[in-house]
Protein backbone atom coordinates (compact mmCIF):
# COMPACT_ATOMS: atom_id res chain seq x y z
CA UNK A 1 0.00 0.00 0.00
CA UNK A 2 1.26 3.49 -1.14
CA UNK A 3 0.69 6.75 0.99
CA UNK A 4 -0.12 9.20 -1.51
CA UNK A 5 -0.05 13.47 -0.11
CA UNK A 6 -1.63 15.43 -3.36
CA UNK A 7 -1.08 18.90 -3.37
CA UNK A 8 -3.92 21.42 -5.06
CA UNK A 9 -3.22 23.85 -7.40
CA UNK A 10 -3.67 27.67 -7.50
CA UNK A 11 -6.91 28.55 -7.36
CA UNK A 12 -8.36 25.07 -5.45
CA UNK A 13 -7.99 22.87 -2.73
CA UNK A 14 -7.65 19.65 -1.52
CA UNK A 15 -11.15 19.05 -2.53
CA UNK A 16 -10.27 18.57 -6.01
CA UNK A 17 -9.02 15.24 -5.36
CA UNK A 18 -12.07 13.68 -4.48
CA UNK A 19 -12.58 11.54 -7.35
CA UNK A 20 -9.35 10.50 -7.80
CA UNK A 21 -8.93 10.03 -4.34
CA UNK A 22 -12.21 7.60 -4.12
CA UNK A 23 -10.50 5.65 -7.03
CA UNK A 24 -7.31 5.21 -4.98
CA UNK A 25 -8.91 3.66 -2.38
CA UNK A 26 -10.32 0.40 -3.56
CA UNK A 27 -6.64 -0.77 -4.96
CA UNK A 28 -5.16 0.19 -1.16
CA UNK A 29 -3.73 3.31 -1.27
CA UNK A 30 -4.21 6.19 1.19
CA UNK A 31 -4.57 9.46 0.09
CA UNK A 32 -4.02 12.47 1.98
CA UNK A 33 -5.14 15.88 0.20
CA UNK A 34 -4.49 19.07 2.47
CA UNK A 35 -6.01 22.37 1.50
CA UNK A 36 -3.48 25.34 2.17
CA UNK A 37 -4.70 28.42 4.01
CA UNK A 38 -6.75 30.64 2.04
CA UNK A 39 -7.95 28.31 -0.41
CA UNK A 40 -11.23 25.44 -0.34
CA UNK A 41 -12.79 24.92 3.27
CA UNK A 42 -10.11 27.12 4.23
CA UNK A 43 -11.35 30.22 2.19
CA UNK A 44 -12.13 32.56 4.85
CA UNK A 45 -8.68 32.30 6.18
CA UNK A 46 -7.56 34.90 3.56
CA UNK A 47 -4.86 37.63 4.36
CA UNK A 48 -2.04 39.35 2.72
CA UNK A 49 0.24 37.23 4.96
CA UNK A 50 -0.19 34.29 2.17
CA UNK A 51 2.31 33.37 0.05
CA UNK A 52 4.75 31.08 -1.09
CA UNK A 53 7.03 30.52 2.22
CA UNK A 54 3.31 30.17 3.99
CA UNK A 55 2.01 27.31 2.13
CA UNK A 56 5.98 25.45 1.86
CA UNK A 57 5.59 25.49 5.87
CA UNK A 58 2.42 24.24 5.84
CA UNK A 59 2.79 21.63 3.61
CA UNK A 60 5.85 20.24 5.62
CA UNK A 61 3.81 20.73 8.88
CA UNK A 62 1.55 18.47 7.43
CA UNK A 63 3.49 15.73 6.83
CA UNK A 64 5.11 15.96 10.48
CA UNK A 65 1.85 16.52 12.29
CA UNK A 66 0.26 13.21 10.75
CA UNK A 67 3.79 11.21 11.22
CA UNK A 68 3.43 10.89 7.62
CA UNK A 69 6.71 8.56 5.90
CA UNK A 70 7.55 6.86 2.96
CA UNK A 71 5.30 8.82 1.59
CA UNK A 72 4.75 9.78 -2.66
CA UNK A 73 4.18 13.40 -3.07
CA UNK A 74 1.96 14.20 -5.93
CA UNK A 75 1.93 17.87 -6.86
CA UNK A 76 -0.06 18.89 -9.41
CA UNK A 77 0.62 22.78 -11.50
CA UNK A 78 1.11 25.52 -9.18
CA UNK A 79 2.05 23.32 -6.14
CA UNK A 80 5.07 22.05 -8.14
CA UNK A 81 6.58 25.45 -6.60
CA UNK A 82 5.43 25.03 -2.94
CA UNK A 83 6.47 21.06 -2.76
CA UNK A 84 9.94 22.56 -4.19
CA UNK A 85 10.21 24.82 -1.72
CA UNK A 86 9.19 22.37 0.85
CA UNK A 87 11.05 19.60 -0.22
CA UNK A 88 14.21 20.20 1.75
CA UNK A 89 11.95 19.96 5.15
CA UNK A 90 10.11 16.79 3.64
CA UNK A 91 12.69 14.69 2.34
CA UNK A 92 13.74 12.35 4.76
CA UNK A 93 9.78 11.41 4.57
CA UNK A 94 9.40 10.87 0.71
CA UNK A 95 9.39 7.64 -1.09
CA UNK A 96 8.73 9.23 -4.41
CA UNK A 97 7.48 12.72 -5.96
CA UNK A 98 5.12 12.73 -8.97
CA UNK A 99 4.56 16.03 -10.94
CA UNK A 100 1.41 16.05 -12.98
CA UNK A 101 2.03 19.10 -14.67
CA UNK A 102 3.75 20.28 -11.75
CA UNK A 103 5.51 23.44 -12.22
CA UNK A 104 9.39 23.02 -11.77
CA UNK A 105 11.05 26.30 -10.49
CA UNK A 106 14.31 27.69 -11.23
CA UNK A 107 15.90 28.74 -7.26
CA UNK A 108 15.66 32.19 -6.96
CA UNK A 109 13.10 33.19 -9.89
CA UNK A 110 9.20 33.86 -8.89
CA UNK A 111 6.62 31.38 -10.88
CA UNK A 112 5.67 35.16 -12.24
CA UNK A 113 9.41 35.39 -13.58
CA UNK A 114 9.63 31.90 -14.62
CA UNK A 115 6.15 32.43 -16.88
CA UNK A 116 7.61 35.63 -18.32
CA UNK A 117 5.88 38.59 -19.50
CA UNK A 118 3.23 36.89 -20.98
CA UNK A 119 2.26 35.47 -18.04
CA UNK A 120 2.67 38.36 -15.89
CA UNK A 121 0.61 40.29 -18.11
CA UNK A 122 -2.06 37.38 -17.32
CA UNK A 123 -1.49 37.64 -13.18
CA UNK A 124 -2.14 41.88 -14.37
CA UNK A 125 -5.29 41.17 -15.77
CA UNK A 126 -6.77 39.12 -13.13
CA UNK A 127 -5.96 41.17 -10.14
CA UNK A 128 -8.04 42.22 -7.55
CA UNK A 129 -7.86 44.13 -4.33
CA UNK A 130 -4.66 44.91 -5.35
CA UNK A 131 -3.29 41.75 -3.98
CA UNK A 132 -5.41 38.61 -5.16
CA UNK A 133 -5.56 37.13 -8.51
CA UNK A 134 -9.01 35.88 -9.68
CA UNK A 135 -9.13 32.02 -11.13
CA UNK A 136 -8.77 31.43 -14.87
CA UNK A 137 -11.08 30.53 -17.55
CA UNK A 138 -12.66 27.19 -17.53
CA UNK A 139 -10.27 26.14 -20.66
CA UNK A 140 -6.81 27.17 -19.19
CA UNK A 141 -8.04 24.01 -16.46
CA UNK A 142 -8.50 21.87 -19.36
CA UNK A 143 -11.75 21.42 -17.86
CA UNK A 144 -14.25 23.43 -20.40
CA UNK A 145 -17.02 20.90 -21.17
CA UNK A 146 -16.78 18.59 -18.93
CA UNK A 147 -19.06 17.19 -16.67
CA UNK A 148 -17.89 18.22 -13.86
CA UNK A 149 -16.50 21.99 -15.24
CA UNK A 150 -19.63 23.81 -13.17
CA UNK A 151 -18.58 21.77 -9.87
CA UNK A 152 -15.45 22.63 -10.40
CA UNK A 153 -15.37 26.29 -10.92
CA UNK A 154 -17.71 26.98 -8.43
CA UNK A 155 -15.36 25.92 -5.57
CA UNK A 156 -12.59 27.98 -6.82
CA UNK A 157 -11.40 30.91 -4.78
CA UNK A 158 -9.12 34.23 -5.28
CA UNK A 159 -5.39 33.32 -4.87
CA UNK A 160 -2.57 35.46 -3.12
CA UNK A 161 -0.36 37.37 -5.95
CA UNK A 162 2.67 36.76 -3.57
CA UNK A 163 1.92 33.29 -4.64
CA UNK A 164 2.85 33.67 -7.62
CA UNK A 165 5.61 36.67 -7.44
CA UNK A 166 7.50 35.44 -4.06
CA UNK A 167 11.08 33.97 -5.29
CA UNK A 168 11.92 30.36 -4.63
CA UNK A 169 15.08 30.24 -1.94
CA UNK A 170 18.47 30.02 -3.75
CA UNK A 171 20.12 27.05 -3.80
CA UNK A 172 20.03 23.85 -5.82
CA UNK A 173 16.53 21.98 -6.34
CA UNK A 174 16.15 18.72 -4.39
CA UNK A 175 13.64 15.63 -5.28
CA UNK A 176 13.86 11.95 -4.50
CA UNK A 177 15.60 9.85 -6.30
CA UNK A 178 12.48 8.10 -8.02
CA UNK A 179 10.92 11.72 -9.58
CA UNK A 180 8.20 11.13 -12.49
CA UNK A 181 6.65 13.77 -14.20
CA UNK A 182 3.21 13.69 -15.95
CA UNK A 183 2.03 15.49 -19.37
CA UNK A 184 -1.31 16.01 -20.38
CA UNK A 185 -1.39 15.49 -23.85
CA UNK A 186 -4.73 17.60 -24.85
CA UNK A 187 -2.89 20.73 -22.88
CA UNK A 188 -1.76 22.77 -25.83
CA UNK A 189 -0.17 25.34 -23.09
CA UNK A 190 3.45 26.01 -24.25
CA UNK A 191 5.10 26.69 -21.05
CA UNK A 192 3.92 23.38 -19.65
CA UNK A 193 5.03 21.72 -23.06
CA UNK A 194 8.71 23.57 -21.86
CA UNK A 195 8.36 22.31 -18.56
CA UNK A 196 7.31 18.62 -19.46
CA UNK A 197 10.94 18.72 -21.49
CA UNK A 198 12.75 20.48 -18.65
CA UNK A 199 11.55 17.76 -16.07
CA UNK A 200 13.09 15.06 -18.75
CA UNK A 201 16.57 16.77 -18.35
CA UNK A 202 16.59 16.99 -14.78
CA UNK A 203 16.20 13.08 -15.08
CA UNK A 204 12.54 12.72 -14.10
CA UNK A 205 10.64 9.62 -15.50
CA UNK A 206 8.06 10.90 -18.18
CA UNK A 207 4.75 9.78 -18.29
CA UNK A 208 1.62 10.69 -20.53
CA UNK A 209 -2.13 11.16 -20.30
CA UNK A 210 -4.99 11.73 -22.51
CA UNK A 211 -6.20 14.91 -20.78
CA UNK A 212 -6.43 18.40 -20.09
CA UNK A 213 -4.26 20.24 -17.28
CA UNK A 214 -6.77 18.85 -14.98
CA UNK A 215 -7.01 15.02 -15.18
CA UNK A 216 -7.78 14.38 -11.15
CA UNK A 217 -11.48 16.29 -12.61
CA UNK A 218 -11.46 15.08 -16.40
CA UNK A 219 -9.99 11.37 -15.87
CA UNK A 220 -10.04 10.68 -12.19
CA UNK A 221 -9.97 7.02 -12.59
CA UNK A 222 -7.55 7.03 -15.41
CA UNK A 223 -5.21 9.54 -13.11
CA UNK A 224 -5.62 7.04 -9.60
CA UNK A 225 -4.90 3.97 -12.23
CA UNK A 226 -1.58 5.76 -13.27
CA UNK A 227 -0.61 7.20 -10.13
CA UNK A 228 -0.91 3.71 -8.89
CA UNK A 229 0.83 1.74 -11.57
CA UNK A 230 3.69 4.20 -11.16
CA UNK A 231 3.64 3.59 -7.11
CA UNK A 232 4.17 -0.35 -7.80
CA UNK A 233 5.95 -0.48 -10.87
CA UNK A 234 7.26 2.96 -11.46
CA UNK A 235 5.47 2.70 -15.13
CA UNK A 236 2.07 3.21 -16.31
Amino acid sequence: MATFVCVHGAFQGGWVFKNMAGALLPLGHAVHAPTFSGCGHHREVMTRELGLAVYAQELASYLELFDLREVILVAHSYSGIVCAAAMPQMLPRLAATIYVEGIIPKPGLSFAALGGEPFTALLESRRLDGWLVSPWQPAMFGVAGASDEDWFMSRLTPFPMAAFTDPVPGGELAFPAKKHYVRCLQNPNPMLAAMAERARGLGFAMHEIKSGHCPQITVPVELARLLAAIAENGAP
